[in-house]
């Protein structure tokens, strides 16, 4: 009597979707026409349901039928609904009405079948969640800390005056932030909010509309002294405009040659050339004089600061040994050296030394035009007391 009684409740479960579009499964094939197979459905997993969840339930599969299969299997646990993918289960989340089971379902086709295709569009009404900017490396500047912080720094920087407001200025972000990482320690990339009524950045840097974007050369600063970009506002833009623009702007280093350790660091570990303006001894030529030729030569050489090249000069005889090596003792001051470490090839100015001769002798040099001659290693500096 007792296996009648349970066959019946087991007979009556399996029935539990009798006269619908729901297939009633069992233990023994729901494993190999669901979860082996590589086909859709939509599965109810109940050891119990309530007269609306079967309601729903088979009213889902009335409006899927023919496009998504729908069934059932009384597992004897709890009481899910799953959509079954490949074999691969994914529980529904939602309540049990018959629109929201079948918006779900179709929900798993849409995104199956578009990352076979690479890519899940959103779905229709969906936004579009607002991107994530990492901007750990992009400075902020104020109105009242612009001016001291840019004016009183040799570093290069370029600056974005934005609003808060501006559209375009949102869309630059990522991009200005990409921009500031990838320059890291070479070009420092800032930003300020130039929006405010009576701002002072506004004014003084010409911002008449946002986003305005400035470049300001590395070295000693004056006020006006910068660049104003003009480009497209995309990261690879910007990045070589900011970087074609650091080398144009770079200040020019000449400098009087007192140590090993500033011609190591700025001659021989130069991957360009090193330019020795020897100048006459004082006893030799007042300090009048000696500016005239530090000045004139310093003005000459300025337009090739972008140029790989670093400049020295040396009074008479404070480097003798120097001199010496490259037979230049003998040749009358000031005279003009150029030595190339990588390469260790050095020529020697010929003529005197004028504006017209010093660019004449710098351009060839670049350009492969002027005669060298062959060195080794460089005999040590003598450290010079000013």
């Amino acid at each position: 009597m007792k296996v009648i009684f349970f066959a019946l409740l087991i007979a009556l479960s399996i029935a539990n979707f009798l006269g619908t579009d729901v297939h009633e499964f069992t233990q023994d094939d729901f494993k190999s026409k669901v979860q082996d197979q590589k086909t859709f459905w939509v599965i109810v997993e109940y050891s119990q349901l309530s007269s609306e969840q079967r309601s729903q339930v088979a009213l889902a599969a009335e409006a899927l039928k023919g496009m998504i299969n729908v069934g059932a299997l009384s597992n004897g646990a709890s009481t899910t609904l799953r959509v079954y993918s490949n074999g691969q289960a994914i529980e529904y989340p939602g309540e049990w009405v018959a629109q929201e089971i079948v918006n779900f379902a179709f929900d798993q086709i849409r995104d199956f079948a578009f990352k076979r295709v690479g890519k899940v569009p959103k779905k229709q009404g969906e936004k579009t969640p607002e991107p994530q900017i990492d901007e750990s490396d992009v400075i902020v500047l104020t109105d009242d800390n612009l001016d001291e912080t840019i004016l009183n720094s040799k570093d290069a920087w370029f600056v974005e005056f934005y609003a808060p407001w501006c559209g375009h200025c949102k869309k630059l972000a990522p991009e200005w932030a990409k921009l500031a990482t990838s320059l890291k320690g070479e070009i420092k990339v800032a930003k300020i909010d130039a929006s405010g009524e009576g701002s002072k950045s506004k004014t003084k840097y010409k911002v008449e509309g946002f986003p305005t974007i400035r470049f300001f050369g590395a070295g000693e600063k004056v006020d006006g002294d910068y660049e104003s970009f003009d480009g497209a506002r995309d990261y690879n833009t910007l990045l070589n405009y900011a970087r074609e623009t650091n080398r144009k702007l770079k200040p020019l280093f000449f400098e009087q040659l007192v140590n090993q350790q500033q011609f190591t660091d700025n001659c021989l570990k130069s991957t360009g050339i090193c330019v020795l303006l020897f100048v006459p001894h004082i006893y030799d030529c007042d300090q009048e004089c000696r500016d005239g030729y530090l000045n004139t030569y310093k003005e000459t050489v300025k337009p090739l600061k972008s140029k790989p090249l670093v400049h020295f000069w040396s009074q008479a005889g404070d480097q003798y040994e120097l001199e010496e090596q490259f037979g230049m003792s003998g040749a009358g001051y000031p005279s003009v050296l150029a030595l190339s470490p990588k390469k260790q090839l050095f020529s020697k100015m010929r003529g005197s030394v004028t504006s017209a001769n010093v660019d004449r002798f710098l351009n060839n040099l670049l350009n492969g035009k002027e005669q060298v001659s062959r060195f080794g290693s460089v005999v040590p500096i003598e450290e010079v007391k000013n």
